[in-house]
């Protein structure tokens, strides 16, 4: 769980660090990570998993696991943006 002080909290999103882990026995060092998540993303992310929270970090906090497991993942692939943008296309949504 990422604590409450390195997350930066705005009115257009969430921006938070992350670092991805070591995976099938890949050896390159990889540095933590910014991220960022809009209050759009979160607010279709919400409404589509039925979760009725008007504020982004109650979503957040609810689909953090989620959120950062994909920031990490675009992470491991190499995506280069300065800041890596977890867009709602990127969540698997069941029953689509």
């Amino acid at each position: 769980m990422i604590q409450s002080s390195e997350l930066d909290v705005s009115t257009t999103g969430i921006r938070f660090p992350v670092k991805p882990a070591f995976r099938f026995g890949n050896k390159q060092a990889m540095s933590s990570r910014s991220c960022f998540v809009s209050n759009k993303t979160l607010t279709d992310l919400a409404a589509r998993r039925l979760f009725s929270s008007y504020l982004p970090e109650e979503v957040f906090r609810r689909y953090e696991q989620e959120i950062t497991g994909i920031a990490a993942r675009l992470a491991q692939a190499g995506v280069s943006d300065a800041a890596l943008v977890v867009r709602y296309e990127n969540f698997t949504t069941t029953n689509d």
